[in-house]
């Protein structure tokens, strides 16, 4: 399926294309993109699309840092729903954990993720992009990255590097004025380089019940487009919001899951099979995802985590978290600890 993207991600382009005396309906037609329909916010176009406008804007317009200016002037407002998990985080860290979280809401095409050590990395990924005409849509996206994170925190972030993966294609002076630290190119990764303590950053907006509420309403809701582009809800995502709640207790069942549902079990049987999934496995691939979390939270001890995860026996942990890894839950603390996990 082609990853698609919210029609948000025009926020201001038109301001911007009229500011450079170009025509941003034109621009937007020739790149395949509905015009009529970029008021809706509920309007998702193929990522491919969005990538080939940014590069043709820059081309036509003969702006070479057009992707940055296009993110200076946007703020979370892009992100649709998400934008509030940004709005309630707690801090830095939240914000890139939860928002990276639940990003496939803005697009699936793009993967932020949180790399923590003496120097932290907000690390971002891009799925199915082409080799060719890139760049532009990479820099928006780190920019947007930036951006918002510094507005969120009234602009005290400061970044100790910018890297991307590409070569540079705009001076070093406009990329200054957009991150204002050193920027880097020919890197292995797109990547906003930040130092630790930037990550307790501190967010006055920060609400932990709305981010809960907002957490769980976007837990229960996969973005897929049917025919006129409207959200619909994937059973495999329903379903696993379901059993995270569900494994403490000890008793996660498709019955009991289906019955939540509001649906037989075999009709669940057969929608999960439809989405590529059987319960177990769905169920195994939640215990996984959990399991990693909780080893991470420090003083925990692996007696609590196996019951968190609904293991009635510390032995059955040990061999499924074994299957996972390849180590034991031990092994891997350890591991961790002195930093000899494979990235």
């Amino acid at each position: 399926m082609t990853a698609r993207i919210r029609s948000s991600c025009l926020k201001g382009f038109d301001a911007l294309v009229s500011e450079l005396n170009g025509d941003d309906k034109s621009l937007i037609t020739g790149a395949g993109i509905d015009c009529s329909r970029l008021s809706d916010e509920d309007y998702f176009f193929p990522f491919g699309d969005f990538t080939r406008l940014l590069s043709d804007s820059a081309s036509k317009l003969n702006c070479s840092d057009f992707g940055l200016r296009l993110a200076a002037i946007q703020d979370q407002e892009i992100l649709g729903p998400v934008a509030f998990l940004a709005l309630a985080s707690a801090d830095v860290r939240e914000i890139i954990n939860s928002v990276g979280q639940f990003l496939y809401h803005y697009t699936p095409a793009i993967v932020l993720s949180l790399k923590e050590g003496e120097r932290s990395y907000a690390c971002l990924d891009f799925v199915g992009l082409h080799a060719s005409s890139h760049e532009q849509v990479v820099e928006h996206t780190v920019g947007c990255t930036y951006n918002i994170i510094s507005l969120l925190t009234g602009g005290l972030l400061q970044p100790i590097t910018v890297n991307f993966r590409h070569a540079m294609i705009s001076t070093q002076e406009q990329y200054q004025a957009i991150f204002n630290c050193p920027v880097f190119f020919n890197q292995h990764h797109d990547e906003i380089e930040l130092d630790t303590q930037c990550l307790e950053l501190k967010l006055s907006s920060k609400n932990p019940s709305l981010h809960k509420l907002v957490s769980n309403y976007l837990s229960m809701v996969e973005i897929e487009t049917d025919s006129i582009s409207r959200p619909i809800v994937l059973a495999s995502h329903q379903a696993r919001h379901l059993i995270k709640k569900l494994l403490p207790t000890g008793h996660v069942t498709r019955e009991l899951v289906s019955e939540k549902m509001n649906m037989q079990g075999r009709s669940l049987h057969r929608k999960l099979q439809m989405e590529g999934y059987t319960f177990d496995s769905l169920v195994d691939e939640v215990r996984k995802q959990e399991a990693e979390k909780l080893l991470k939270i420090q003083h925990i001890p692996m007696s609590q985590i196996t019951g968190a995860l609904g293991y009635s026996e510390q032995s059955s942990f040990n061999r499924a978290f074994k299957r996972w890894f390849g180590v034991s839950p031990r092994e891997y603390m350890s591991r961790a600890t002195h930093g000899n996990l494979e990235d």
